[in-house]
């Protein structure tokens, strides 16, 4: 029996899984096993983490697989013999094992670049459900505090996307905390560069500008952070830049760009991210049978364009490395990955939202509308199918293309979406 072995249940995990398992029905290959190899059949659903009133944050998909007959094994792969083509696993209760492939998926995702391990005690850093969930109970806990000139200051280190929709949204959230109070809430941006946005180009500029004046969120550009220390008089924290000035706050947030998963450096030559770069069918260069997906892979979207490392592009590299791991098992020609359409949708907090089109970024929406199309995404678009219909989810594993539309189409696809919206498919 020909097997394969898809590394890793985030996003671009699933949907190998899924795309495989709709490839097997398609070309008649029943004989060929698909299993996933994971810590934890846990999906987190990280453009989640952000939010203040989300109460889902991971999805068990092992039911889900289980509907469409795919394996799941609960263990860290901590090696690759590409030769022999055998991952070396440590299961969760400590035993290693070998698993044998004849295709890979790599699909084991990223995480956010760590601080300095000195600072790592006194900073948050969003990259799973217990995160989000420590930080939500250390805001929720501030007013119990003793009273301190940083009690209901923020700062958040990378303005990046990440960073942007966290800031915005703790603009009100610790404003909700501190009024209770009779104080004020402070939001310090922080970030090396000169623009908070500054790799989403200059068209979003003016909307992002004016959510963080929006929200209360001061920017310090070209700020660098020289150490972060607790002070031992109070609950705070003290962030001392470069320049010398120090702002004490009782929340620090860490986000400052993502790394892949380094399992990849055991297959072959990683970019500066981390990522493996892949041809057009997603098969690593210099591996015939192990293809990479989502975070850990750099693919060409279209001419000029990469895949970044997020969820709108991890979910159609996962549908399309699927398929191919069992295409090229059935002797059958791998698919060529592309994804002509490119949309940014940021949460902005009480200031609403972003939607932009397109790689240059043109402003479609922005406010409340902008609000709801992220709503849609993050409340139900990015939520697995229900185990109770493994149907809808192999249809919903097709790695046809979405077709690229003008900025005016997008929006009348947008209206109709949400105007027939339905409630989330998975809790």
């Amino acid at each position: 029996m020909k097997r394969v072995l898809i590394i890793g249940s985030g996003f671009a995990g699933l949907w190998a899984a899924l795309g495989a398992a709709r490839a097997r029905r398609d070309l008649g290959a029943p004989s060929i096993a698909i299993d996933v190899v994971a810590p934890t059949s846990m999906l987190c659903l990280k453009p989640r983490l952000y939010q203040r009133h989300e109460p889902v944050f991971e999805v068990d998909i092992a039911p889900l697989l289980a509907a469409v007959n795919v394996g799941f094994v609960a263990g860290t792969v901590e090696a690759l013999d590409t030769a022999r083509h055998v991952a070396s696993l440590r299961t969760t209760t400590g035993a290693v094992a070998d698993a044998p492939y004849d295709t890979l998926v790599l699909a084991t995702g990223s995480h956010t670049t760590p601080p300095p391990h000195a600072w790592r005690p006194h900073v948050h850093v969003l990259d799973s459900a217990a995160e989000a969930f420590h930080l939500r109970r250390h805001l929720t806990a501030l007013p119990q505090r003793a009273p301190s000139a940083g009690r209901y200051t923020a700062v958040v280190i990378g303005a990046g996307f990440t960073g942007l929709e966290i800031a915005t949204e703790l603009g009100g959230w610790l404003r909700e905390l501190a009024v209770g109070g009779g104080e004020n809430a402070r939001i310090v941006l922080l970030d090396r560069t000169a623009t908070a946005g500054a790799t989403l180009g200059t068209k979003p500029q003016a909307a992002i500008a004016d959510a963080l004046a929006q929200t209360g969120v001061t920017f310090r550009p070209k700020a660098l952070v020289r150490t972060i220390t607790a002070d031992d008089r109070s609950a705070d924290m003290r962030v001392e830049l470069e320049d010398g000035s120090t702002i004490a706050a009782a929340t620090v947030v860490w986000a400052t760009g993502m790394q892949a998963n380094p399992l990849g450096r055991a297959v072959g030559a990683v970019g500066p991210d981390g990522r493996l770069s892949v041809d057009a069918a997603l098969r690593v260069h210099g591996h015939a049978a192990i293809l990479a997906a989502g975070d850990m892979a750099r693919a060409s979207t279209a001419p000029g364009h990469d895949s970044l490392m997020s969820c709108q592009h991890a979910m159609p590299m996962g549908r399309t490395a699927g398929h191919n791991a069992v295409r090229l098992l059935a002797g059958v020609e791998p698919i060529a990955y592309a994804q002509p359409r490119y949309v940014t949708c940021m949460d902005l907090g009480d200031a609403g939202g972003l939607v932009t089109h397109g790689w240059d970024r043109t402003v479609v929406w922005t406010g409340a509308e902008a609000k709801s199309v992220k709503q849609a995404i993050n409340g139900w678009l990015i939520a697995p199918p229900p185990a109770s219909q493994p149907e809808l989810a192999l249809q919903l594993a097709d790695p046809t293309p979405m077709p690229a539309v003008d900025p005016d189409q997008m929006a009348a696809q947008w209206r109709t979406l949400l105007a027939g919206r339905q409630p989330p498919v998975a809790a």
